[in-house]
């Protein structure tokens, strides 16, 4: 798998108001070190590549779960329409450097699961995102996909040189 050239950081929605800000709602845990004044970040497709566009961080604030973020020459509503749904990236070597155990949500994608006696489980498909937490999509060989919650009582190891995701899932889960 190729590595990304950018991250996503932020996910537009919609114009608030009707002087240009609009509504982004972070996919960073540091929100208020992405979207300062004069951050220029790209426009990503729904894949993550860049669409040519970039965009300049005005002013932005937290409003309640998201932040309201005005770019620069985006002084009316309408002219956010063209952006909505659209995700914010930062390249890549932008992104601060992970501590020891951190990674990326991307970089689970591929990853072989096994539980912790060694027994093969599958190959990370997917990470989603659901009110509770993320939840890993590990297809089996016979190309069933479980969820996998990904929580600390379950996901016991990620091994980002092995590329290695260790779990011990409840009794059924797999059979789900």
């Amino acid at each position: 798998m190729s590595q990304p050239t950018h991250l996503a950081v932020g996910l537009l929605k919609k114009p608030h108001g009707v002087k240009g800000d609009v509504l982004v709602y972070p996919l960073t845990d540091a929100p208020e070190l992405v979207f300062t004044q004069g951050r220029v970040l790209a426009v990503l497709d729904r894949e993550g590549r860049p669409v040519g566009s970039e965009v300049v961080v005005v002013r932005a604030r937290a409003y309640q779960r998201a932040w309201l973020v005005h770019f620069e020459g985006f002084d009316v509503r309408e002219a956010l329409d063209a952006l909505r749904e659209r995700y914010l990236g930062i390249p890549a070597g932008e992104a601060r450097p992970l501590k020891e155990g951190e990674f990326y949500l991307h970089e689970l994608i591929g990853l072989r699961v096994e539980l912790r006696d060694k027994t093969p489980v599958g190959q990370v498909s997917d990470v989603y995102e659901a009110p509770q937490g993320y939840l890993l999509g590990v297809r089996n060989e016979g190309g069933k996909e479980v969820l996998v919650p990904f929580t600390p009582g379950i996901v016991r190891r990620v091994d980002r040189a092995e590329r290695l995701v260790v779990i011990t899932p409840p009794d059924g889960l797999l059979e789900l």
